[in-house]
């Protein structure tokens, strides 16, 4: 069974008023990923055809209007 990890992304929000999620759909530089988490103030995101999260500052994604 897999447990859901917690959203610890709410520091990002406030600081820098982004909407991001883990789990959220995003798109980098016209490639598109999956927020996966943190590191210190970069959100960590996985990109189509990566293997693991990379870190980018949250002004660097485009997060898709809900």
């Amino acid at each position: 069974m897999r447990i859901k990890k917690p959203d610890n992304l709410a520091a990002i929000r406030a600081k820098f008023g982004v909407p991001a999620r883990r789990g959220g759909a995003v798109e980098i530089n016209g490639r598109r990923g999956v927020i996966t988490g943190m590191s210190g103030d970069l959100v960590k995101v996985k990109l189509q055809g990566t293997d693991a999260g990379l870190p980018f500052h949250p002004h660097e994604i485009t997060y898709p209007q809900c």
